[in-house]
């Protein structure tokens, strides 16, 4: 980085590496077009252990809505350490706001991440310091410029597919409400997607309509980046987003109404033709409590007995 100053000083926000280096140069030139050679170097070194600060930093900025930063632990770091992340940006009137912490902060071994809101649409760069726990680890400055370049969208959503004469017409929605978008729609996995631009439905020409294609649409800002891939979706059928516990709900639904239906039918059934007595079976019946009347009248015969006395005639007296 160079800069001709008239002035004897210059004030310059630059991202701390290991060492930074400034040399100074003298011109009678106002567009310091002849120049000295470099007469003085000073250099600053960072404090802390080399090799121990965050490394293979990266951040995107998920629907301009929030920031999102990954890192490793430096190589020489300990397994142990542990790191947190500041940020602070350039406000209207140029001046940086005070440093705020990212306070949704996982790790996963010496993988880090940290998220923070950042719905800063007017912000053109972001300053972040990465610092570690104790004063042996090494601290991680960036300003990052131009961060819309960061900017990272949700996949679309395919809603609808329909033939049409001698292609598809393909439809889909996105997350986000915002112009100069770009889009990307890919066919059967091909290798040169087809790009549109600030549309929702696009009629898709193939070989042959009546086999089946594989759809898939991505989306992107002018400056940002692709998002991922949508979900798949065939010609033969529209992507519905129908919910899936419906499919289970509505069945059980269905069946429950033909049993209570089944059960008014039988009784309807009873009104309308009633069960008709057995015949033979009443018979029978008759006949069964016939004989028993007929045993329980009966009466048993009993002889009649009387008792004879027997009397001798009395002798004649003498």
């Amino acid at each position: 980085m160079k800069n001709c100053l008239k002035n004897t000083y210059w004030n310059v926000n630059v991202p701390l590496d290991e060492k930074l280096d400034f040399d100074i140069q003298t011109s009678c030139s106002p567009k310091c077009a002849d120049v000295s050679p470099w007469e003085k170097t000073f250099s600053v070194e960072q404090n802390g252990a080399a090799g121990t600060r965050a490394r293979d930093f990266y951040c995107t900025w998920k629907n301009r809505k929030r920031m999102e930063c990954l890192w490793l632990a430096g190589e020489k770091a300990s397994p142990n350490t542990s790191y947190s992340l500041f940020y602070c940006f350039p406000s209207r009137n140029g001046t940086l706001t005070r440093m705020e912490q990212c306070k949704d902060f996982t790790t996963n071994g010496s993988f880090f991440q940290c998220n923070f809101s950042f719905p800063h649409e007017h912000v053109s760069s972001i300053v972040i310091s990465v610092q570690g726990d104790s004063g042996n680890t090494q601290p991680l400055c960036l300003i990052l410029n131009n961060i819309n370049s960061l900017v990272t969208f949700d996949p679309p959503v395919i809603t609808k597919l329909s033939k049409k004469d001698h292609g598809v017409l393909l439809t889909w929605n996105t997350s986000v409400d915002l112009s100069n978008l770009l889009y990307e729609v890919e066919v059967d996995n091909e290798q040169n997607p087809r790009t549109f631009q600030n549309t929702l439905q696009e009629y898709i020409t193939v070989d042959d309509p009546n086999v089946k294609h594989t759809f898939r649409v991505r989306v992107r800002s002018n400056e940002g980046q692709w998002s991922a891939w949508s979900t798949s979706s065939d010609s033969e059928g529209s992507t519905s987003t129908f919910p899936h516990f419906l499919l289970v709900l509505i069945p059980l639904c269905v069946a429950l109404l033909l049993v209570i239906l089944l059960i008014y039918l039988k009784r309807i059934k009873l009104l309308i033709l009633p069960k008709i007595p057995d015949p033979e079976k009443i018979l029978k019946d008759l006949f069964e409590e016939h004989n028993e009347n007929q045993v329980t009248h009966e009466t048993p015969s009993i002889e009649e007995t009387h008792s004879l006395t027997i009397m001798e005639p009395a002798k004649n007296e003498k």
